[in-house]
């Protein structure tokens, strides 16, 4: 920070002062006023966690457990938990949401072991856990686990060696549904096998998946290679790269083929 360097520089003018150089009396400047208190680190420790916090102009900013996050100061009153402003057997809101400024600022900010409290302009006070703040804040979603992809091509897929499931297993039991989801889940793919090629059967395989939206062409359609369709995708020409459904409102998260 600013502050650390102005006073290092101080320090070592004072030391050449000492040393004996002759400078005219210099008044000791007063570097704290020339910076404002929104910009200094408040550090508080709390059992086994350090918790510093910075108030800026527009939004507050934590440290702790080892993850930075910051919050705009609508968003904490907003997320006020009081009794007031949330009810907390219907985890609603009871704080209208329209009547926060959008420019509010905390008058005091104060930690009691793990709590932080905030005191708005109208004397409201909210308090909130710094475990739930990290819970809640964008930075510490990012570092949840994360449902891994691998992203492949043939050689890659060949050698992981994925194994279809039975369709008998997949339809029946638990353990063959995960199989499925997930080696879906990884790749983008999965295969389930012995399954009869007929529309109905396919249909109450994406049944044990999903519920089937309904669309202009209906829930579930067979076709084939039909040019008077007028769409190449009837045809037996190659489809090359592309996705379906793109101008539904809802496109379709997976698609299932029987063949």
């Amino acid at each position: 920070m600013w502050y650390h360097r102005l006073s290092h520089l101080h320090s070592r003018l004072q030391d050449l002062l000492k040393g004996g150089v002759i400078y005219p009396a210099l008044p000791q400047p007063n570097f704290k006023s020339l910076l404002p208190l929104a910009v200094h680190w408040h550090h508080t420790a709390s059992k086994s966690l350090t918790c510093a916090w910075q108030q800026h102009e527009d939004h507050f900013e934590l440290k702790y457990a080892n993850t930075v996050m910051r919050f705009d100061y609508v968003w904490l009153r907003d997320h006020c938990r009081s009794a007031s402003c949330y009810n907390s057997k219907t985890h609603q809101r009871s704080l209208d949401t329209a009547s926060v400024d959008l420019c509010i600022k905390p008058k005091t900010i104060r930690l009691d072991e793990t709590t932080l409290f905030f005191t708005w302009p109208d004397g409201h006070v909210t308090k909130y856990d710094l475990n739930w703040l990290v819970k809640n804040s964008y930075e510490g979603q990012k570092q949840k686990v994360i449902q891994p992809r691998i992203l492949w091509n043939a050689e890659i897929y060949q050698q992981a060696q994925v194994p279809s499931v039975d369709c008998q297993s997949f339809l029946e039991t638990n353990e063959g549904l995960k199989k499925f989801l997930q080696n879906f889940l990884l790749y983008g793919i999965a295969f389930v096998e012995n399954v009869p090629p007929t529309q109905e059967h396919t249909e109450k395989l994406a049944e044990r998946i999903s519920l089937i939206r309904e669309t202009i062409y209906g829930r579930m359609w067979y076709f084939t290679s039909d040019f008077s369709r007028g769409d190449t995708a009837y045809t037996k020409l190659a489809l090359d790269r592309h996705t379906d459904t793109t101008y539904f409102q809802e496109p379709c998260g997976f698609l299932a083929f029987s063949y």
